[in-house]
């Protein structure tokens, strides 16, 4: 398949594999998953986001007010009514299973507001669903992505390079602390994570990236790969992003937030990899682009925001029927749930409210 047909396949797979990463670190096996590894994940994503919404997006000089309005709606459509479903998942298993009344208005008024990472408070960005911080910052960077596209596209593609290692410098240093319990010099560990603005990095990092892939070079050297090529190449971006992760582990692990200068170069290598691979790809795009994985892709959104709702709610009935203490059953039992969870939502309520929505704007 040839990338105009397989849409980079490959990308949604490995946003799929990254979210089911982070949902795996989070409720099942945190022990035995690194926290780089959520971390590079959750930066993935964001660097995934802004190199797609580069490329399907032009923002010119014909881009007008209007038009953002509608772009942003449209967002908000495919976005907000999972949001919402999520959220109310997240109150039954806490209010409803666990009588935890205390800040639910005030915490989910502001979840609904999508403005809960800018509070530094851990009651409104750890209440309820928490991993809805992710939609929240990703709403704030659809609102200001023509911006940012607009000023990284007139400059060279080395001075984009540049300008994106200055900023990752500035919050390697803002960020940098001796050890996990010491405070971070400009904020605290959890709120710059999750920090809307600090996530700009990985965006514009995505859209640098798309424009690399605009240069006659890249395409040139992407003409003249074979199938064979393609496969050494991809088995040589694992082995570097693998070499990346036991240098961190081995070396930074607790020492600075997060190691950002092993986080980007990391998600920036797996990313240009297989976009270099997808005009003639090798054998783990080929694997990456099968159908099983593409159908799993289009529940991606809905199995990261499901996961704290769908694994609390289930938690008194595996408590009672002492699944909780088998952890393999356990495990197989909530990923279970957690899929047909995803997929019930998608096909029954995403997807109908997506088409009601859209008939309606275009009334």
């Amino acid at each position: 398949m040839e990338t105009k047909q397989n849409h980079l396949y490959s990308l949604a797979t490995l946003q799929l594999i990254a979210v089911v990463t982070i949902v795996m670190g989070h409720l099942w096996v945190s022990e035995s998953i690194s926290v780089f590894m959520n971390s590079v994940c959750v930066s993935f994503c964001f660097v995934y986001s802004g190199f797609f919404t580069a490329k399907r997006h032009n923002f010119d000089s014909s881009y007008r007010l209007n038009d953002h309005y509608h772009y942003m709606l449209d967002k908000l459509a495919k976005m907000y009514p999972m949001y919402v479903l999520a959220l109310v998942v997240c109150l039954f298993a806490f209010v409803f299973l666990k009588g935890q009344l205390s800040f639910a208005v005030k915490t989910v008024l502001i979840h609904l507001s999508l403005l809960s990472p800018w509070f530094s408070s851990s009651d409104i960005y750890f209440g309820y669903n928490a991993v809805g911080w992710w939609i929240c910052d990703l709403f704030f960077l659809y609102l200001i992505s023509p911006l940012i596209v607009r000023i990284l596209r007139p400059m060279r593609l080395p001075w984009q390079a540049l300008l994106i290692v200055v900023l990752l410098g500035l919050e390697f240093i803002g960020g940098y602390r001796n050890s996990m319990e010491s405070d971070s010099l400009l904020l605290n560990y959890y709120h710059m994570y999750e920090f809307p603005p600090i996530r700009i990095l990985d965006f514009a990092t995505g859209i640098v990236i798309f424009n690399t892939t605009q240069c006659a070079w890249w395409k040139q050297l992407s003409n003249k790969l074979t199938s064979n090529l393609s496969t050494v190449i991809e088995v040589l971006g694992v082995l570097v992003f693998a070499v990346l992760y036991w240098f961190e582990k081995t070396y930074l692990h607790e020492h600075c937030f997060r190691a950002f200068c092993i986080l980007a170069p990391s998600v920036v290598v797996l990313l240009m990899t297989f976009i270099l691979t997808s005009s003639k790809m090798g054998l783990l795009s080929r694997l990456l682009s099968s159908k099983p994985l593409v159908i799993m892709q289009q529940y991606t959104f809905e199995i990261y925001l499901l996961q704290l709702g769908v694994y609390f709610a289930l938690e008194p009935l595996c408590n009672k029927l002492g699944i909780s203490n088998q952890p393999i059953l356990h495990f197989v039992v909530q990923n279970a749930a957690l899929l047909l969870a995803a997929w019930a939502a998608h096909k029954y309520y995403v997807v109908p409210t997506y088409r009601r929505l859209g008939r309606n704007r275009r009334h």
